[in-house]
């Protein structure tokens, strides 16, 4: 069966770290039905991990009530992740926003017991953005490009 480019997968969550494992391993699958490898399929877990766990721990606070966002969209190339949370504290906000004004996502010293994971999705990634808009919603974009050549065009 051939493959028709965008996969697009877009589910709302409920703010529970429960519920990622299901969702990562999901995409995971779709992505080798997709003709990617085990090896990206997996390390696009890792990313979708820590981006969904951030978005939840700091972004909606650990509260259930609120949902994040999870948007793929699969390529014949690559695969585009967004997570959206539904607006975190000022304090997580305004750490992450320096760490993204610098270029950089080490931690300050006085963070160091809070994780908040992304140099790994950074590692993983091609390219990664995050915005923080006016009501501390927090939107990160990660792509990960396809390693082994691909002969269909996206």
């Amino acid at each position: 069966m051939e493959q028709v480019f965008p996969y697009k997968i877009t589910v709302k969550l409920p703010s529970d770290v429960e519920i990622i494992p299901t969702i990562r391993k999901f995409v995971s699958e779709t992505l080798v039905a997709c003709g990617f490898s085990t090896k990206f399929a997996f390390r696009s877990e890792i990313i979708i991990d820590e981006i969904c766990n951030n978005a939840i721990s700091y972004g909606s606070g650990g509260d259930t009530e609120k949902e994040i966002e999870l948007s793929c969209e699969i390529y014949a190339d690559r695969m585009e992740m967004l997570v959206k949370d539904h607006g975190g504290s000022q304090i997580h906000t305004e750490r992450l926003k320096d760490a993204m004004n610098k270029n950089k996502l080490e931690l300050p010293i006085e963070y160091e017991n809070v994780r908040l994971g992304l140099e790994i999705v950074k590692m993983l990634s091609e390219t990664i953005e995050f915005k923080v808009d006016e009501n501390n919603v927090t939107s990160i974009h990660a792509v990960r490009r396809r390693e082994d050549a691909v002969s269909q065009a996206s």
